[in-house]
């Protein structure tokens, strides 16, 4: 197996699913030297990975994980890893705002995690000191097995195949996820995934610094669950955006921002796209047949 791996470049490759997972199951447990998972790691970089071989890899993980208590009627933010290093993070006050309409939120983490080393929601939440009905796992906990891995993928420096699976993993076993994407060509990829691994329903969200957040300066593009990619922006909406939300400390401002908001010391521009965030949580919780409905339903609760 490793043999063809050596020559995916050349020839382009696929594995099986049984045989992604009988590799990544090697890396796990320790069989393969950090070289040859590097090369594995760095082989399916170049070719592109399959669903079948994404869906390999995370049977592997699965199997060795520890699943904390079952949430299955909350809404999992399946969040990039790496966190933000650009932009402030609004998703805190979006969440508390949801959270007084009783909605139940999860989110997997890591700290440190490549390739941005960035700022976690769970960071900014943590440091709030605010309840907003989301329960925080780390992957050194729920995965110790992967996150031994963590070393080997800051020293590669690239996206690799983790960065991925570890958004999927879904330890709350949750039957609602909300995705973050990079890229527009995500979309089906991911789509094809989530139907594979079963999830009942789900949202990909096209969104700031590719996190779940609207973009609050330009359309975001969003795609249910049996639905077709659409647009959505904050124009439609009446409300007013702030122009600037990028930052040089990602932590201390999202800190500020947030505490104004929760505190009631602000309800302009950042309160507003708060509010649309929200609406676009409650929208992908399937809480609201619009973002438009669940700007509104949340709208109401803060007056």
């Amino acid at each position: 197996m490793l043999v063809k791996l050596t020559k995916l470049k050349e020839n382009l490759q696929d594995l099986t699913q049984e045989e992604a997972y009988e590799v990544f199951k090697a890396i796990l447990e320790g069989k393969l030297s950090d070289i040859k998972a590097a090369a594995f790691l760095t082989a399916m970089r170049i070719k592109g990975e399959t669903s079948e071989e994404l869906l390999g890899v995370i049977k592997a993980i699965k199997e060795r994980m520890n699943f904390p208590q079952k949430k299955e009627n909350a809404l999992d933010l399946s969040l990039n890893y790496d966190g933000k290093n650009r932009t402030v993070y609004i998703l805190p006050s979006a969440l508390w705002l949801c959270s007084r309409l009783g909605v139940e939120f999860t989110n997997h983490y890591a700290l440190g995690a490549p390739t941005k080393e960035g700022v976690t929601l769970y960071e900014v939440v943590k440091e709030l000191g605010v309840d907003i009905n989301v329960s925080f796992v780390d992957q050194k906990n729920y995965a110790p097995e992967l996150y031994k891995l963590m070393p080997l993928r800051r020293e590669l420096g690239f996206r690799s195949l983790i960065n991925t699976v570890e958004k999927f993993l879904n330890p709350f076993q949750t039957k609602k996820i909300v995705v973050s994407i990079f890229h527009k060509p995500y979309f089906d990829k991911n789509a094809e995934l989530l139907e594979l691994l079963g999830i009942e329903d789900y949202t990909i969200i096209k969104g700031l610094e590719g996190g779940i957040e609207p973009l609050p300066d330009r359309p975001t593009l969003v795609k249910r669950r049996g639905k077709d990619i659409e647009s959505i922006e904050p124009k439609s909406l009446g409300l007013e955006m702030p122009k600037e939300v990028h930052s040089e400390n990602v932590l201390r401002d999202s800190l500020e921002i947030n505490r104004k908001i929760i505190d009631g010391r602000e309800r302009g521009e950042f309160f507003n796209w708060a509010l649309y965030t929200a609406g676009v949580l409650l929208y992908a919780a399937g809480e609201c047949e619009s973002v438009e409905e669940g700007v509104g339903r949340v709208a109401k609760e803060s007056t």
